[in-house]
């Protein structure tokens, strides 16, 4: 069924029961299906070209699900994007974009103010039992665009058929029961897209907030019982709650965690600070949740990110595709209900997705990661995931904040460069010492700089080609001249 369909089954059902809760006012799901009906009829009214995908900027979740749910009540393929991803645009044909007022427009193309009067319709407290049609929604396929850790966009293509396939585990699953979800990623990712729906589909309400105060806040007022969050994300709450106003969260049943890997020392400070219960989520925006588990599950596992779910197919290969025994490490490769839908509406061959991950599966059935493909360096026989080199150093006395990139060095081999945001008022001396005193990453870090910021994607994951950029800048204009 699609998600409009069951939006409207529970406005008819349930239609003062809050949709969604945000900084600006709740929103129940009657007011949710009559904005989204009324947003349908007026794009589908004034889009000239029906025939291409229809970009959709905006930046609260409330016009998102609006602006979202209209534009595929009215048949469109949608595309989301932030400012950013504006250029991206004609490689996918799109000549429309549907934006808010005194934001940046697409270039020769049909640009739609997103009309105010939608979400004001949807945040009335009485919404005047408009009946809402019964007609079947035939709308279209969401386009999302996923960059990793490389910083270049690519669109994954995902039909309404992978979304109903998003949904099905999670609400049948323990591990997600909830009554309101709070999102802290912003809904132009399928990660965060995707649980949105999952809300929507079972008749919760999804609470939305950015990334602060705000989001410990709503948590606490609106006794949120389940959170979505980055490992950056949740982090940032956690120094939060650290240094500043202590929020009880007294309601808070589990923290979810996706999108990255996060340390060990990282959820023991989730667990003091924010909820004891944290699930670390593996998937991708190509396959859609791969693994899960409980973090006590997996604590004492090394790169365990989570059980692999029913219908998900996981294989462990080598360089050139041969499939390697349990337990033994190599690139992995996803095969799911979600990736085959999505493949066909892209009319793509692919049986599998290859992840870019370096990892192995146990026989119990976990799946282990050790890094990145490309971001795994061999030093003189040992290989080192940069990702557990970035841990390391944001542990230190000090460090606020670090990244780590692969160079290369004058004989041609991969140098380990580091950035550093030191804290206020750090030694960078005895900065410097600390990281120096363990062996490991002594001998294997080459050069180390400090700089204001780390890069970071949508979902905090190390935009290391950027970060790799800034750090050659550094170098360079700290070379002595000629």
């Amino acid at each position: 069924m699609h998600i409009v369909d069951v939006l409207y089954y529970w406005a008819r059902t349930a239609p003062m029961r809050p949709a969604v809760i945000e900084a600006g006012g709740v929103v129940t799901y009657a007011g949710l299906a009559e904005a989204v009906e009324a947003a349908a009829e007026q794009l589908a009214a004034s889009i000239t070209n029906k025939s291409k995908p229809v970009a959709l900027s905006v930046r609260s979740g409330s016009k998102m699900l609006i602006g979202l749910l209209g534009l595929l009540r009215g048949g469109f393929d949608v595309a989301l994007v932030h400012q950013g991803l504006l250029k991206e645009l004609s490689a996918i044909g799109t000549t429309t974009l549907v934006f808010e007022r005194d934001t940046p427009t697409l270039d020769g193309g049909e640009n739609i103010v997103f009309n105010e009067a939608w979400l004001k319709l949807a945040l009335r407290a009485d919404t005047g039992n408009k009946p809402l049609p019964i007609t079947k929604t035939q709308g279209g396929n969401i386009i999302c665009f996923t960059s990793g850790t490389t910083g270049r966009p690519k669109p994954v293509v995902c039909p309404p058929a992978s979304w109903q396939h998003r949904v099905l585990f999670p609400l049948n699953s323990a591990f997600f029961s909830y009554e309101r979800m709070l999102i802290v990623p912003g809904l132009i990712t399928s990660w965060a897209l995707s649980r949105a729906y999952e809300a929507l589909h079972a008749g919760r309400t999804l609470c939305l907030a950015e990334a602060g105060l705000s989001t410990l806040w709503m948590a606490d007022t609106y006794e949120v019982d389940t959170m979505l969050v980055s490992p950056q994300q949740a982090l940032e709450l956690v120094d939060l709650q650290e240094k500043a106003t202590r929020f009880p969260l007294r309601a808070l049943k589990s923290v979810q965690i996706g999108a990255a890997a996060i340390s060990r020392d990282g959820v023991r400070r989730i667990r003091q600070n924010l909820c004891r219960n944290v699930i670390v989520i593996y998937g991708t925006s190509e396959a859609g949740v791969v693994a899960v588990a409980p973090f006590e599950m997996i604590a004492d596992r090394p790169g365990a990110v989570g059980y692999i779910l029913p219908g998900v197919d996981v294989e462990i290969v080598d360089a050139v595709g041969h499939t390697l025994p349990r337990g033994e490490e190599g690139f992995v490769r996803v095969r799911s209900h979600v990736f085959s839908e999505n493949m066909a509406a892209s009319r793509s061959s692919d049986q599998w997705f290859y992840t870019s991950d370096y990892g192995r599966v146990t026989d119990d059935g976990m799946l282990h990661i050790a890094g990145r493909t490309t971001e795994v360096v061999n030093r003189g026989g040992e290989k080192l995931a940069l990702a557990d080199i970035d841990d390391y150093l944001r542990g230190c006395a000090g460090v606020q904040d670090a990244g780590v990139c692969t160079v290369k060095g004058p004989a041609g081999f991969d140098q380990v460069w580091v950035g550093l945001v030191p804290a206020p008022a750090a030694d960078l001396g005895a900065m410097r010492f600390t990281i120096e005193a363990n062996p490991r990453y002594k001998n294997n870090i080459d050069k180390i700089f400090v700089v204001e910021v780390i890069p970071r994607g949508t979902l905090g994951k190390i935009q290391r080609d950027e970060l790799k950029k800034v750090l050659l800048e550094i170098d360079q204009e700290s070379e002595p001249p000629r």
